[in-house]
């Protein structure tokens, strides 16, 4: 019997919570799963984002052969915080290894958009079955933390409680542009102390190195960028040796940007790793 055929599966249709164990606490994590092969396209979002960001995949033609998954982090969409440890990379990680043990498909392929880029690459050390690896932006070096993740972590946790969280909601809910506006929404349902802790965490990861170290090490990975603006330029030459594909007319969310670019090119780098 297929992987994904057996039931019951973690985000059934049923219900989108799914029971998990963490700091030997149980957790209750917010998903969504579609089942469609025993290939799977696992997600996984941004700092102050959610599941949400990815609902347009699930009527992308370009992933109709592939199972899909999309879950909310600790403290972010309809996921709980953390009762009794730190949020962080590295939890976050170990989450996303009881998803894939969970769903246990023949072959993963790993999608991390910014942060989901650096959980990603710390849930697949190791990994047996991963495909490929698809990096949509996500933290690789200290200067990938200056827009926000720094700025966030850099403030006094009671303080960012109190006042930083509410004002970087009216920073992007007052904002020009649309894909900001849309990120507002996302943000808006998140925990503010999940927020800063793991934000906290992904300056660490990001200032130590680790993560381009990771990556560079991967046999099958892929760099997805939004063209607009010089937002990379720190970063693209250090990743010459690896396959970049540019998503035209997007910035730091082209899966929001432009959509249909963006799951054809996550399509196309998929299809490139299945047999026939």
């Amino acid at each position: 019997m297929p992987p994904l055929s057996r039931s019951p599966l973690p985000f059934a249709a049923d219900s989108a919570v799914a029971r998990f164990r963490h700091g030997g606490r149980e957790i209750e994590i917010s998903g969504r799963l579609r089942t469609g092969g025993d290939d799977l396209l696992l997600f996984l979002h941004g700092i102050g984002c959610g599941k949400a960001m990815f609902d347009t995949a699930f009527d992308a033609p370009e992933l109709a052969g592939f199972s899909l998954c999309a879950f909310d982090f600790p403290g972010h969409g309809n996921s709980p915080p953390l009762p009794s440890t730190r949020h962080s990379v590295e939890a976050y990680a170990d989450i996303t290894w009881q998803v894939l043990a969970e769903l246990s498909p023949r072959r993963v392929f790993l999608m991390g958009h910014s942060l989901g880029g650096a959980v990603g690459l710390v849930a697949c050390a190791g990994l047996g079955n991963l495909a490929h690896f698809v990096n949509v932006e996500g933290n690789l070096v200290a200067q990938d933390c200056g827009l926000v993740s720094r700025n966030l972590a850099e403030q006094p946790a009671l303080l960012f409680r109190e006042r930083g969280f509410a004002e970087f909601l009216r920073q992007l809910r007052g904002s020009t542009q649309p894909d900001l506006r849309i990120w507002a929404t996302w943000y808006a349902l998140c925990d503010p102390t999940a927020v800063h802790q793991v934000a906290g965490s992904l300056v660490e990861w990001s200032d130590a190195g680790k993560l381009l170290e990771i990556f560079r090490a991967l046999p099958r990975k892929s760099y997805v960028y939004g063209d607009e603006g010089n937002r990379l330029e720190h970063l693209l030459p250090s990743l010459r040796s690896i396959p970049q594909h540019a998503i035209v007319g997007a910035g730091h969310f082209p899966m929001v940007d432009n959509p249909p670019v963006f799951y054809r090119t996550l399509g196309e780098l998929c299809l490139l790793e299945r047999p026939g």
